[in-house]
């Protein structure tokens, strides 16, 4: 597996960033070589060496090579600056000029861990050995051509010097793999946040969406059926001239009976969307199936002849529904009366109930399809049984709707019955 890490200093930094994060890598390696280049060469002409010690002695070619030294400096700061164009190639050249440079060898240095944190041995290998070589070299030409005499015992150390130069390249390549790695776990880790604030993201965009249809199908459910009563009504006062005052009275009654229920339900409903505690539906009254003789009941007084029917089963039964159940069941009835009265205004509507306990329960609505358009249609959403389908499709059951041959309209619909717990003895 190929390990790398990212050849900017300063990752996900703007401009500014980058150019500070190189400016002082290149002051810190200036710094180090200077350092270096103190030590090396104060020694003989500026610092007084103490009589205890034997003196280093410097040759006729120091004051040479001290130039060449300022010139590899020169000559290597724009190599640094450029490394990450090519940090192979590069960093190779910085090991080969510096290794004879010792203003140079901060430089030499960083540039060594920068290519280290890359991680690639391909690129770690030649350049270790490339430098430990160079080093050694040039330390042989340093002690040529600026120590004017051997020191004694300089031939013992040769070994403990080869030793040490390549725990020193070593621990230099281990520091630069260390950062490199620590770098890509903080990118990694950067990336896993990131897309785990995006899945977030995404649950809460799904958790919104979803909750916008569920309400948006409440508001259906809730509104429509209340609705079409007060347009019917309203189109009989506005079509029929022959209604007595009584008549008269008892409509607006049903009107505004139906208008103050209809303002009251839309009230509960918005309570979804102002209070967070209302999204669940059990938190507030909901309509169960035991109030669908009501619903019935306010059919048949719109002028809809309904003919509700109970097949193999008794309201003691359906009594003993779940709760989300029978709530809807209670929703399906109510959808369907409401589009009967749409589309279908005063024709008959058959409401036939059947099943049993531990199976399911069905429902079937049938009502007549009209010859002719009838002359005021009532707006219609178009989405109603769509959110009934999806609501029974969620718990379990299955919503069916369509024209049949025998020129009715039917919706049929089923839900799973759990059986009622036994009494204990």
């Amino acid at each position: 597996m190929t390990r790398t890490a990212a050849p900017d200093p300063a990752p996900g930094a703007g401009r500014s960033g980058r150019v500070w994060a190189r400016t002082w890598r290149l002051v810190l390696g200036i710094g180090i070589g200077a350092a270096a280049g103190f030590l090396t060469y104060a020694a003989a002409f500026v610092i007084p060496v103490d009589e205890a010690f034997e003196p280093v002695v410097y040759g006729p070619g120091a004051p040479f090579w001290i130039a060449v030294d300022v010139l590899c400096l020169l000559a290597c700061i724009p190599l640094y600056l450029r490394r990450y164009r090519s940090p192979l190639l590069i960093t190779g050249l910085l090991v080969t000029v510096g290794s004879f440079s010792v203003l140079t060898s901060g430089l030499v240095l960083l540039a060594v861990v920068s290519l280290a944190t890359r991680r690639r041995w391909s690129e770690i290998l030649p350049v270790y050995a490339l430098w430990l070589g160079a080093m050694l070299v040039g330390e042989r030409a340093f002690s040529a051509w600026v120590i004017a005499d051997e020191q004694p015992g300089a031939a013992t150390d040769e070994l403990w010097t080869v030793i040490m130069t390549a725990a020193f390249a070593a621990l230099v390549v281990v520091t630069g793999m260390f950062v490199g790695g620590r770098r890509a776990l903080v990118t990694s880790l950067r990336e896993q946040a990131a897309i785990a604030r995006r899945e977030a993201d995404a649950r809460d965009d799904s958790a919104r969406a979803s909750e916008r249809n569920r309400i948006a199908r409440e508001m259906h459910d809730v509104l429509a059926h209340r609705l079409s009563l007060v347009a019917l009504h309203s189109g009989a006062l506005e079509y029929r001239s022959g209604l007595d005052p009584e008549q008269v009275r008892q409509t607006a009654a049903v009107v505004r009976e139906n208008a103050h229920e209809a303002l009251g339900e839309l009230r509960e409903v918005l309570g979804l969307l102002r209070e967070p505690s209302a999204g669940d539906e059990q938190s507030r009254p909901q309509p169960t199936f035991a109030q669908v003789h009501e619903l019935v009941a306010g059919a048949r007084a719109a002028g809809s002849p309904v003919v509700f029917e109970l097949d193999r089963v008794a309201d003691d039964d359906l009594a003993r529904l779940p709760a989300s159940t029978s709530r809807h069941l209670y929703r399906v009835v109510q959808e369907t009366l409401t589009n009967a009265r749409k589309h279908a205004a005063g024709a008959p509507v058959h409401v036939r109930v059947h099943g049993a306990p531990g199976e399911r329960v069905a429902l079937e609505v049938t009502n007549p399809v009209p010859r002719t358009a009838p002359a005021t249609r009532l707006p219609s959403s178009g989405w109603g049984l769509t959110g009934l389908a999806e609501r029974l499709r969620l718990t379990g059951g299955e919503l069916d709707a369509g024209a049949r041959g025998d020129g009715t309209f039917a919706v049929r619909a089923w839900l799973p019955w759990a059986a009622a717990p036994e009494d204990p003895a």
